[in-house]
């Protein structure tokens, strides 16, 4: 957006989706400003108990304090009556969950904090919302000034064709639109061996409205915690591990020499890579009939271990895209200096370097 391309991006995680909504609309300053101080006024109004939302050991990842005190949140969001104002403050919400909830913020993994621990804790989260509220309006509205200084902005929106939509990438883009760049950061692997993305975005979208992210989306990804977990890269598949093996033994060796040096438990824990990879290369097949003659691809891919072993990620990915005829322009290394996520993810923590694949799609 910064240099006024035309925008597509799709996601199966709701509240990712969420975030690329907001992070990609145009908002004011003056109104996110005027919204917050409405909404800060009806929390300071609401003398209710009632706790907005029910969903199983509700009382478990929540003290009825930060119930009562999230549910003042939820009802005065609610009474926004533009869907893109309520959205920017759902995001706010999330990190007020996030910060505020009986879940520990050292993993992404759902893992409750110690009884001890939570008498003790101080929460303060209509505190947490005015101070997360106030640093989210800044920061983005600082870039949607940049974007008005650089011409982008016409009639209040971004000028250029812009779409964020709800989709599964191993099953199809949802865009008729052709493109001749794509960015992405697939992950190191199925979600419940890496990094849960769908467990650490379950609780704060129990407290956000389906009807306010995309009504489109068509699997309950409440219904237990590990739900949009088992539906990203990696998840339940309806092939057998001998379809899988085939297809994807074909296209990279390096993937078949890895997995055919384990036995026994060892080998049913490699064979989660192939179901990863199978997914993986079954959403390449589907981005690049959406990429034009002489596009080029930006993966930001890392290498993790299993049965402390290295899986080569890098070394896969080349040789997916070398099966369909793409091949590599170049290569960049990096070194991970900081993340944003928990400080005990055991895969973030093994992993200190990060690989820049740039390939060309020549035909």
């Amino acid at each position: 957006m910064k240099y006024g391309l035309n925008i597509f991006g799709q996601d199966i995680n709701p509240l990712s989706l969420l975030i690329s909504q907001v992070k990609t609309h145009y908002y004011s300053a003056e109104e996110l400003e005027n919204a917050e101080e409405r909404i800060l006024n009806v929390i300071k109004g609401d003398r209710s108990k009632k706790t907005e939302v029910k969903f199983p050991n509700i009382d478990k990842w929540f003290t009825k304090e930060a119930q009562t005190d999230l549910s003042k949140i939820y009802r005065a969001i609610l009474k926004e009556k533009e869907v893109n104002i309520r959205k920017f403050f759902w995001t706010t919400l999330a990190e007020v969950i996030r910060l505020n909830s009986n879940d520990r913020t050292s993993t992404f993994k759902l893992h409750m904090r110690p009884l001890e621990e939570i008498r003790k804790r101080k929460i303060a989260c209509i505190k947490s919302f005015e101070t997360i509220s106030k640093r989210s309006i800044k920061s983005l509205t600082t870039f949607c000034e940049v974007l008005k200084q650089n011409g982008f902005i016409k009639n209040g929106k971004y000028s250029k064709s812009l779409e964020i939509a709800w989709a599964d990438t191993k099953k199809e883009i949802k865009t008729k639109r052709t493109f001749n760049l794509l960015i992405t950061s697939p992950p190191y692997g199925d979600n419940q061996s890496t990094v849960t993305y769908g467990q650490f975005s379950y609780l704060p979208l129990q407290w956000i409205p389906l009807e306010d992210i995309d009504e489109s989306i068509t699997f309950d990804y409440l219904r237990s915690t590990l739900a949009i977990d088992t539906e990203s890269l990696g998840g339940t598949t309806n092939k057998s591990q001998k379809e899988m093996d085939e297809i994807v033994y074909n296209k990279s060796k390096t993937l078949k020499k890895f997995i055919n040096q384990f036995e026994g438990v060892e080998r049913r824990r490699a064979d989660k890579i192939t179901r990863f990879i199978y997914d993986l290369d079954s959403s390449i097949n589907n981005m690049l009939p959406k990429l034009s003659k002489d596009s080029y691809m930006v993966w930001t891919i890392g290498n993790r271990n299993v049965n402390k072993k290295e899986v080569k990620n890098d070394i896969i990915l080349s040789e997916l895209m070398d099966s369909n005829g793409i091949s590599l322009f170049t290569d960049l290394e990096r070194d991970i200096l900081s993340k944003r996520m928990p400080g005990k993810n055991n895969i973030s923590n093994t992993m200190s370097k990060e690989k820049i694949l740039i390939f060309k799609k020549s035909s």
